[in-house]
């Protein structure tokens, strides 16, 4: 009988135990979790909408969705390109022309988030003047064919110049594009007057315009995909790219509880300059109207638009299907 009461005792107390064990485990917080998932690197761009992932990462909204996200600083798309076709990248900041180049060259890769979207709330791209410029207005390029413009060819840049052009009805001769990879150096070419004009991302425009440029064209006259973040199809999940854009759905809300602590974030992460923090305006996603309150995500009108113009430039050779380059909830 002593045998069977000891016995009895390690058994209940057995029990007890595991049962004890298996209520922490059910209080694990989404912190614990996400220490047993595997790190995924994203490569990012100095870009001011990047803030959507600093956001998440200094929130930890990545971490309360159960994931594990590194955010890796790069300094132009060739090398984030690189670093996606070696493997070294589990994602990265791009658009869809990055996308479906790197898809191209055998590095799959699908979208899981819009960070940027054109609309009528926003300026994100502009073709702007030099200061001193007698331009006042897409008409007056007209009057004078020619009007040189820095810009980088196959990219976002160049593909925006032809969109205004075909919505803005100027004759391709009305621009002389100068290729000029760097967007710092196309700055500086614009406001040494060097350049009549170029096509910029914020705040550079605000900042041109501070110095006494003019904003003749921008994308708020569109309403499409500009900036998305991409993972390889390899390295992620649906599921992992569902709460990735979940976690940058939280980081939406914060941003537009709290612009000003986010304004302070972009300059601590060399996002913008202390010079063009004070007049830059924050992003909004509200106004989107999507159930999650982020952009959309590039539709079939989207990927056929941009495949066609990249096909026209020598760049694809086909249009991708919706499902090959967007993680479709």
């Amino acid at each position: 009988m002593a045998t069977d009461f000891v016995f009895m005792n390690r058994r209940t107390f057995g029990i007890r135990t595991a049962a004890l064990c298996f209520a922490a485990g059910m209080m694990v917080s989404p912190f614990s979790l996400a220490a047993e998932e595997p790190l995924l690197k994203i490569g990012v761009l100095p870009a001011a909408d990047s803030v959507l992932l600093y956001a998440a990462e200094s929130e930890r909204f990545f971490e309360s969705r159960g994931l594990r996200i590194q955010l890796l600083p790069f300094k132009s798309a060739i090398e984030i390109g690189a670093a996606m076709r070696a493997g070294e990248l589990a994602g990265h900041y791009g658009d869809l022309i990055n996308v479906f180049t790197q898809n191209a060259a055998g590095a799959p890769q699908a979208v899981a988030a819009t960070v940027t979207y054109a609309n009528p709330a926003e300026r994100n791209f502009a073709l702007v003047t030099r200061p001193g410029s007698n331009l006042t207005s897409l008409e007056d390029i007209k009057t004078h064919p020619g009007t040189d413009t820095a810009m980088s060819a196959s990219t976002i840049i160049d593909y925006l110049l032809d969109r205004m052009e075909a919505t803005m009805g100027l004759p391709p001769s009305a621009m002389k594009r100068v290729e000029v990879r760097q967007i710092p150096i196309r700055l500086q070419l614009l406001l040494a007057g060097k350049m009549e004009t170029a096509l910029l991302p914020e705040p550079l425009c605000s900042l041109v315009e501070s110095k006494g440029g003019r904003a003749l064209w921008d994308d708020r006259t569109l309403a499409e995909p500009l900036a998305v973040v991409a993972f390889r199809k390899a390295a992620v999940t649906p599921q992992t790219a569902a709460a990735f854009r979940a976690a940058l759905a939280d980081a939406a809300k914060a941003i537009e509880s709290d612009p000003e602590k986010f304004r302070a974030l972009m300059v601590k992460k060399s996002l913008l300059t202390k010079a063009a923090a004070a007049a830059y305006k924050m992003p909004t996603y509200a106004h989107f109207g999507t159930a999650d309150g982020l952009p959309p995500l590039p539709s079939a009108a989207d990927v056929k638009r941009t495949a066609d113009w990249m096909i026209g430039k020598g760049m694809i050779k086909a249009i991708p299907k919706l499902q090959e380059v967007v993680f479709v909830p």
